[in-house]
């Protein structure tokens, strides 16, 4: 019984992911065969793509590749551009060009405007933002913004030594900073205290310690950039046989200690977002009048609420 279960279990992956691929191949049903492929294998299959996002070259091989031709096939249904008038036709106004799968297999339970792929219902959320990103908000964000530069001027004070005696060498460790950690969590504070009017403190305390809030209401406190870079890192490497994606998940979980723990920071990162969201709600709900992006989204530019429920925020 499992015997023949095995047996009928591989045909039907033969013949789903090798045969039927292979097949459609050479029916060319969207005419892509007239492109140059990226690998001998791209016609017929993403793997590819896979391979190489996971060690860290996809951009540097479609680079060296667009040399020698400005379109290639890069998947049985991905063209790859480089040339600059293709621009407009893709992404301008009036395209007939919709948002590729991968959007849709990376969002959550509800579109943001970066994932939507239905234009109607991206220009309704296109609608919502243009109220926290009108000047007048903006504008009024500018002394979160000051506050941030002077707590990351402060910090670099802090770390500068005192003028040495004459003769005297400074310690190896007073000559060096992390410049791009403490970038980003000036970037990261900007960007909380702007949408959601909360003090993160990254730039008093130094790090990215962070509350992560499970589903069941259990809270932690995890790195920001480790679960926000795992997460991204997993994510954009399988992500590309998008039939495939869900499977691959689990299976990297299983085979890889490696993506086991990035798919496990990137739980941590959900966590992130979910406490990020269910404080500032909180604080709404108490009817807390603050001025940030969350503020703007939940009602128009002449005060009428947006109806916008906690799920969709």
């Amino acid at each position: 019984m499992y015997s023949l279960l095995l047996i009928v279990t591989l045909h039907f992956l033969l013949i789903y992911y090798i045969i039927i691929p292979i097949i459609n191949y050479f029916r060319d049903p969207k005419g892509l065969r007239k492109y140059p492929n990226l690998t001998f294998v791209s016609g017929i299959s993403d793997l590819p793509l896979i391979y190489y996002s996971h060690k860290g070259i996809r951009s540097r091989v479609l680079f060296e590749a667009h040399k020698k031709h400005p379109v290639l096939r890069i998947g049985p249904n991905k063209l790859s551009y480089a040339e600059p008038v293709a621009i407009k036709d893709i992404y301008g106004h009036g395209t007939k060009c919709t948002k590729d799968v991968f959007y849709s297999a990376l969002s959550g339970s509800h579109y943001h405007l970066a994932d939507v792929v239905d234009k109607e219902d991206h220009a309704r959320k296109r609608k919502v933002l243009s109220n926290p990103y009108a000047i007048k908000n903006l504008e009024g964000s500018e002394y979160k913004v000051a506050d941030m530069t002077q707590r990351i001027i402060k910090a670099f004070d802090e770390r500068c030594t005192s003028p040495l005696p004459k003769g005297r060498n400074p310690d190896p460790q007073d000559l060096t900073i992390d410049y791009r950690m403490w970038t980003n969590l000036y970037t990261i504070a900007a960007i909380a205290n702007i949408g959601l009017s909360e003090d993160i403190r990254f730039l008093d305390q130094g790090n990215d310690i962070i509350s992560s809030e499970a589903k069941d209401g259990t809270v932690k406190k995890v790195h920001f950039r480790d679960c926000l870079y795992a997460n991204a890192s997993a994510t954009s490497t399988l992500v590309w046989t998008y039939d495939w994606y869900e499977a691959l998940v689990r299976v990297s979980k299983l085979v890889s200690s490696t993506y086991r723990q990035k798919w496990k920071l990137a739980e941590d990162w959900d966590g992130i977002v979910n406490n990020r969201a269910t404080t500032r709600w909180k604080r709404y709900e108490k009817g807390e009048k603050l001025d940030d992006f969350f503020s703007a989204l939940m009602e128009d530019k002449a005060g009428a609420p947006n109806n916008l429920n906690g799920e969709k925020l």
